[in-house]
């Protein structure tokens, strides 16, 4: 850089240093000029109060009173920053005027005068705020002196490193790309307005530029929204701190994101298994069955695809029970043939051993046991048509399955109530017989009372007019379902902690209740427990 510009620049920093620290120099020495005035006046004001305070002496004589002390300050005092005069005595005893406390005596500034007959003349001192050890003017002074001091030290610094430095630079540029250019003012001006007219047009070429890459982000973006939207899947971003923060029209509709309440939900939900980095999981939402899969992104976002995969997990859900279903029908078909011909030689040995009794008891053992051969031979009726049909031909009557019911409900001592909407009692019929309702309460009953006691089981039975169906459910308040709670209808499913039973129960019972015509759903209960609700159709709306 030419000496010329290095002039300029030695200039404006030797400028500024002096006029911070000129002010700097003026503030202090406004200060001690303050100072020295404050304390000359402080000194003055108390060597007036004590001449007063030896004056009063005198006046007062040997022996001060209350009177005498009144008269000779009573026109003066209080005033002249004199608040009140106290005589002390040797023995403690003490006179005042105007009337003061002992704590105001501790505690105010004092000018005392010891009298030549041996008592203490104290004049209490108001001092005025001017005056005082404390005063805010003084302070003000020391605080604007120290922070023009600060500046005189740090400006020249700053003003190096944010404007001199810089324009030093420049110069020198200015004088490496057109030698001469940093010389003086005036060729660093013509330098200067060329570099500022090279710089707009820049700046006009970057605006264009800017102005296209955002189009093209703006473009990318509706791309990438539109590609989202025509998606079958939802798509849901998770930021770091797990809260969903951006979502597609499909995740909006299945979660109903857009309320707190909704986005906590969702959130909860999620949580569990993204701290656990778990990318691929089935889940389940009103009704539906979700496969979420996570996919990490920037600044620990994660993107959740969710997939509806209803359909497909429920064909194999259904063809797994029909294929065991399948096994099992193969299975009670066999099991009813070998229980039926031992039923018939049994039946026919009990006929002989009838012919030849003529005890009472044992005719009455006989009956019995007919009766519960006869009982047998429903059951495995109902065992060949699971192996064999897929729909019940036989019909009977609303009213005597309800009866059926109550029996059951009162045999295993469990509560039982019925309610009719507008249905004659011997009009209304729908599929099946006494022997399926039975073992479809049997099932359903034994299942509850497994998990709860009998006053805890309650059976609610409805034949509706308005739903064309009959209908009854059996709650109970044990420990509920699994998630998903349809999963208990599966063969050889079991939740008993002592494994009874073979978990057949409840597939015969869908089983039978799908021949008949109707359904039969599993819940929890929001209070504790599970509820099966059974459905027949009635025959004239089916």
């Amino acid at each position: 850089m030419k000496s010329g510009a290095r002039r300029f620049v030695l200039g404006v920093e030797g400028l500024t240093a002096l006029v911070t620290g000129a002010s700097a120099l003026a503030a202090i020495v406004s200060f001690l000029v303050l100072w020295l005035v404050v304390s000359d006046a402080r000194t003055t004001l108390e060597s007036a109060s004590y001449s007063r305070a030896e004056y009063i002496s005198q006046a007062l004589g040997i022996r001060p009173t209350q009177s005498s002390l009144e008269s000779i300050v009573s026109s003066s005092i209080p005033g002249g920053a004199v608040r009140a005069v106290a005589v002390i005595f040797d023995d403690s005893e003490i006179l005042t005027y105007p009337t003061i406390t002992m704590n105001d005596l501790e505690t105010a500034d004092q000018i005392a005068y010891t009298s030549a007959y041996g008592y203490r003349v104290v004049l209490l001192m108001e001092m005025p705020s001017v005056l005082g050890e404390k005063t805010v003017i003084l302070l003000m002074f020391a605080i604007f002196a120290v922070a023009l001091t600060v500046t005189a030290v740090m400006v020249p610094s700053f003003l190096r490193r944010t404007v001199l430095d810089p324009l030093r630079s420049i110069l020198g540029e200015a004088d490496r790309i057109q030698s001469g250019s940093g010389s003086n003012a005036k060729a660093a001006d013509a330098s200067f307005r060329k570099l500022v007219d090279l710089l707009g047009e820049r700046d006009v070429q970057l605006e264009q530029m800017r102005l296209e890459a955002l189009n093209r982000a703006e473009a990318a973006e509706s791309r990438s929204g539109a590609v989202l939207e025509a998606l079958g899947s939802s798509v849901i971003v998770i930021d770091s701190l797990g809260n969903p923060s951006q979502w597609n029209r499909q995740a909006s509709d299945i979660f109903r994101i857009g309320s707190s309440i909704e986005e906590s939900r969702l959130a909860a939900h999620l949580a569990p298994y993204l701290n656990k980095g778990v990318t691929e999981w089935d889940g389940e939402e009103s009704g539906r069955i979700f496969r979420f899969k996570v996919t990490m992104g920037e600044n620990g976002e994660r993107i959740v695809l969710v997939t509806d995969v209803t359909a497909p997990v429920m064909l194999e859900r259904r063809l797994a029970e029909e294929s065991a279903l399948a096994d099992l029908g193969a299975l009670s078909g066999g099991v009813a043939h070998e229980i039926g011909n031992a039923l018939c030689a049994l039946d026919g040995f009990l006929d002989l051993l009838g012919r030849g009794g003529d005890s009472e008891r044992i005719e009455g053992i006989l009956k019995e046991a007919g009766m519960e051969l006869d009982s047998a031979r429903k059951i495995v009726e109902a065992f060949r048509n699971l192996a064999h049909q897929n729909s019940i031909e036989s019909v009977t009557q609303t009213h005597s399955v309800a009866e059926i019911i109550r029996e059951i409900c009162e045999s295993r001592s469990v509560s039982c109530s019925f309610s009719k909407t507008d249905i004659p009692a011997d009009h209304v019929s729908i599929p099946g017989g006494d022997v399926l309702v039975t073992r479809i309460m049997e099932n359903l009953l034994s299942n509850a009372l497994k998990f709860s006691p009998e006053s805890s089981v309650e059976v609610t039975v409805t034949d509706s007019s308005s739903e064309h169906a009959f209908i009854f459910k059996v709650q109970d308040r044990g420990q509920g379902l699994p998630d998903p709670p349809e999963q208990v209808f599966r063969p050889m499913y079991t939740t008993a902690q002592n494994q009874e039973g073979m978990g057949l129960g409840l597939t015969i019972t869908r089983r039978l209740v799908r021949a008949m015509g109707g359904s039969i759903t599993a819940a929890n209960r929001k209070d504790g427990g599970s509820v099966f609700t059974v459905i027949i159709p009635h025959l004239e709306s089916s």
